[in-house]
């Protein structure tokens, strides 16, 4: 997914990026080196590492488009769930990138939209 990073932020642990894409806006944890620059574009893979569950973070969604926003201290992911294999894995597809989850939960419907409630999301950028 390609990304524009509005702001970088340096902590002691972790590096924070605010940023910008073509499904909307939110913050995420930067996952590699070298560190990235503010006012750039980078092309990221996105990784929830969350134990998300079915009708707690993962909800049926009435909205029928991608979308990623920050609420708060949560941000909502809108995408598509795609198929739930047995052992809790799961694809869920935000435009053209495919993200794998952990599942939990019973007669888990696939093929429609569907909202991810999560704290945090970490982003690795994509060695072309």
């Amino acid at each position: 997914m390609k990304i524009h990073i509005k702001k970088v932020d340096i902590g002691k642990e972790d590096i924070i990026i605010d940023f910008t894409s073509e499904y909307g806006d939110a913050e995420a944890f930067w996952g590699t080196r070298p560190l990235p620059k503010a006012k750039a574009d980078y092309e990221v893979e996105l990784d929830i590492t969350d134990e998300l569950a079915w009708g707690q973070e993962v909800k049926p969604s009435p909205d029928k488009k991608f979308s990623i926003i920050m609420k708060q201290d949560d941000i909502y992911i809108t995408g598509i769930l795609e198929k739930v294999y047995k052992g809790g894995m799961a694809d869920f597809r935000l435009g053209k990138n495919l993200i794998q989850l952990e599942l939990e939960g019973k007669n888990i419907p696939t093929g429609g939209y569907v909202t991810i409630k999560i704290p945090s999301i970490d982003m690795y950028e994509v060695n072309s």
